[in-house]
């Protein structure tokens, strides 16, 4: 059963296997089993402190936001934060790009393998990509309508955000943003943490090393809660069974980037504990229990996106039995 749902031959875990350990070479077959047997861990504290390393090259916006508040001391306190759709889709944009070069250099330094080994065949791209941003944008939208449905939505009524009709360029612009910021975190993750782990531990241990360190990369935000850790976990699992199902990266790129988009630029809630941009299609604000709606974190932090997570995980595993069946 479980070959069916996660075969090891998958075509993600195929691409992997092309590349072969460089650096270093030793001579001596057992120190070369020996790093060997070591370099999955040095691949988890490389990809763990790439976000770290990346962060660094938001430098430039940083300044720019900063001028932006004329210098002010409440901008100095957090000068990440800002209003404008167009430096926070700066910021993601600086903070993320940067993701691509490190995971091309390990690969092409450490396994003499190409960037696109990590899942970025050039096969029904197109398709891919929107069905995944389909699916990313309903798993957000579905449950905040039934929340609005059931009165634990109301709509917010804030001065300070860009909202309604007339925001639809802001949002647009938010969205470049998104499209990197999804591409990178999956990239990370799911195209070069997981095969990694996959190909030599089983693809169980690579989803949870994976979907591990997807959760934890979101420990230091604000407002997070242990209903969100447990979410954020379950989509890092079910982003891999998709990848490993697809056998790519195109459409949980698209379903990552989708999700946060719809979250906080159409729907106007908090993204894993910020608001983003200042710019929102319809502004809405959680009413009901913060164990429900998530509160303050966002939808993330709630039981109802709980609850599609687990939905969208068993959905992914009944197609992927369903063609193992289809084509044995």
């Amino acid at each position: 059963m479980l070959d069916r749902i996660l075969p090891p031959d998958n075509q993600l875990f195929e691409l992997a296997r092309q590349g072969s350990l460089e650096i270093p070479r030793f001579k001596d077959r057992v120190w070369q089993k020996i790093w060997e047997s070591v370099y999955p861990l040095a691949v988890f504290f490389f990809a763990a402190c790439v976000p770290i390393l990346a962060s660094f090259c938001s430098a430039p916006v940083i300044v720019i936001n900063l001028a932006s508040e004329n210098f002010s001391t409440s901008a100095f306190r957090d000068p990440m934060a800002s209003n404008s759709p167009l430096i926070t889709a700066m910021f993601l944009l600086f903070s993320f790009t940067p993701f691509f070069m490190f995971i091309w250099g390990w690969l092409g330094i450490m396994e003499k393998r190409s960037f696109w080994t990590t899942g970025l065949e050039k096969i029904n791209i197109r398709r891919k990509y929107f069905r995944g941003a389909a699916i990313g944008f309903l798993m957000m939208v579905l449950p905040v309508v039934v929340l609005w449905i059931f009165g634990y939505m109301t709509i917010e009524s804030d001065p300070t955000v860009w909202s309604g009709f007339a925001a639809i360029p802001g949002v647009l612009i938010m969205l470049t943003g998104w499209l990197i910021q999804g591409a990178a975190e999956e990239t990370l993750t799911r195209g070069f943490l997981l095969p990694v782990f996959g190909t030599r531990f089983g693809a169980v241990w690579g989803i949870i090393v994976s979907s591990a360190l997807f959760s934890s990369l979101h420990l230091l935000n604000d407002n997070i809660n242990w209903i969100a850790m447990i979410n954020l976990f379950l989509f890092g699992v079910f982003a891999c069974i998709y990848a490993i199902s697809e056998g790519g990266l195109w459409g949980v790129f698209a379903i990552h980037s989708f999700w946060n988009w719809a979250q906080g630029n159409v729907l106007g809630l908090e993204v894993s504990g910020s608001f983003i941009g200042g710019t929102t299609l319809i502004n809405l604000k959680e009413v009901g229990p913060d164990w429900l709606t998530g509160g303050l974190f966002g939808p993330e932090g709630g039981l109802a996106v709980t609850l599609v997570l687990i939905t969208g995980c068993l959905a992914v595993i009944y197609f992927q039995i369903k063609r193992h069946k289809s084509t044995s």
